[in-house]
């Protein structure tokens, strides 16, 4: 019995021990179960985390661009800054994706927005990098222009230090006005808001902005330079140069002047003093009252301007014996003691409303210098022809006084010269024109007169 009850409580010791030990490993597996649901569940979460995924995105699109698989790298880029605007590194890894298909606009866009959305110093730095980049190439390519000089515009607005960038758009005055040194005309003549002229305005206008802002000697150098195109003649339309003298003297009360600008500014302030003589006479003209031009060739305005070409005075205006005043454009021509410039006569600018030519030859009767006036009218729904010019003179010459009396005095001859398509002239003379004693003659008349 004594044995019996030991094997039992053996027996029950062992069973106790197997059931204990059962319950222990369903709770270890309990736990672990647990744990582990736990560790996966957290990395479900962490998994979806923003900047996980901002992160991931980025990484394949870095892997896409070592596998030069650009368009897939864009697309992840974007898929960062979708959702995290202010993913600096997303930015420029799209930027360079960009550039290494040649798309400079699209990297250029990219790295601009990046900047405003995060305020990156990396960002503007590399965004204003490809803008000289491309301005560099551009030039190196031959294929510089006005354009050109826009683009690098930012930089210096961005960043008026950078050094770089001054270098540059010296260069580029040099290279880029380059290209239209063989035609006056094409720099800056054109009538809209895109026109060279419009554009050349802007790019003085901005200089002078952040010169303004902050003077530097580097640039006020590089406005003074612009101020007067690389070119030894150019032509603008009217208007533009009376805006151009606006921004000329706008340069020179700002930032300086020297030789060149002083002398653009000359020519600009002159040719608005001319053309204040001859608004009004245009504007009879323009409605066909040519007998106004009876006075204008008497009056003090139109001798005084006369006198001067008459007598070489020194004027910025050309000095001819035969000075065109138009309303349309002015070209501008460089000559060893500055910028001289003269209005576009009708061959030149069929276009034109009408032309007037001073006349400022000597020629005397009985001591009396004659007084003389050109017009050309418009040409009709564009077509130059039948070309008509109207010559006035105011001159001592006999007028028939009654059947023979032939008594000299001052008098209007009026000249009307018509051309046809074909080149063939007819002329017409009237006499003591506007007087008692008017005569109307052709000039084969008064030439076979003269003959005989």
């Amino acid at each position: 019995m004594r044995d019996m009850g030991y094997r039992t409580r053996d027996t029950f010791s062992r069973n106790s021990c197997h059931k204990s030990n059962r319950i222990e490993v369903r709770k270890i597996i309990a736990v672990s179960a647990a744990s582990l649901i736990v560790v996966v569940g957290g990395y479900a979460v962490y998994s979806h985390l923003p900047f996980v995924k901002v992160n991931k995105a980025i990484a394949a699109g870095n892997r896409y661009s070592q596998n030069e698989e650009y368009d897939a790298a864009i697309n992840s880029y974007s898929e960062a800054l979708e959702l995290d605007a202010g993913a600096v590194s997303a930015y420029s890894n799209m930027a360079s994706a960009y550039l290494s298909i040649d798309d400079s606009e699209s990297a250029k866009k990219i790295l601009y927005d990046g900047w405003q959305n995060t305020e990156s110093e990396a960002l503007l730095s590399n965004y204003l990098t490809v803008i000289m980049n491309e301005a560099v190439n551009t030039m190196n390519k031959g294929e510089g222009s006005i354009d050109t000089v826009l683009s690098v515009l930012p930089v210096i607005e961005a960043d008026n230090t950078c050094s770089e960038a001054f270098e540059i758009l010296d260069a580029a005055y040099d290279r880029c006005f380059a290209v239209y040194s063989s035609d006056a005309d094409a720099l800056f003549r054109g009538n809209d808001a895109n026109s060279n002229y419009a554009k050349y305005e802007e790019i003085l206008n901005r200089m002078v902005s952040v010169y303004e802002i902050n003077p530097s000697d580097e640039l006020k150098t590089l406005i003074m330079k612009y101020a007067v195109p690389n070119s030894s003649s150019f032509t603008m339309n009217y208007q533009d140069a009376v805006s151009y003298d606006q921004v000329l003297n706008k340069v020179a009360t700002v930032v300086g002047t020297n030789e060149e600008i002083s002398s653009v500014l000359a020519c600009t302030g002159n040719m608005q003093q001319v053309q204040s003589i001859f608004t009004d006479i245009f504007d009879q003209l323009d409605v066909g009252n040519v007998d106004e031009l009876r006075d204008f060739v008497v009056s003090d305005e139109y001798l005084a301007l006369r006198d001067i070409f008459l007598n070489k005075e020194e004027t910025p205006q050309e000095n001819t014996t035969y000075v065109t005043i138009s309303r349309e454009a002015v070209i501008f021509n460089k000559g060893e003691n500055g910028f001289s410039y003269r209005f576009l006569d009708f061959e030149e600018n069929p276009e034109t409303k009408g032309v007037i030519t001073v006349w400022a030859n000597f020629f005397e009767d009985d001591g009396v210098q004659r007084n003389a006036i050109s017009y050309e009218p418009g040409a009709i729904d564009g077509n130059p022809y039948p070309h008509t010019k109207y010559t006035v003179t105011y001159l001592l010459s006999y007028t028939t006084k009654g059947s023979q009396t032939k008594v000299a005095k001052m008098n209007y001859r009026l000249s009307t010269a018509i051309t046809d398509e074909e080149g063939n002239t007819t002329e017409t003379v009237v006499g003591d024109w506007g007087g008692p004693d008017e005569w109307t003659m052709d000039i084969d008349t008064i030439e076979s007169r003269i003959r005989a």
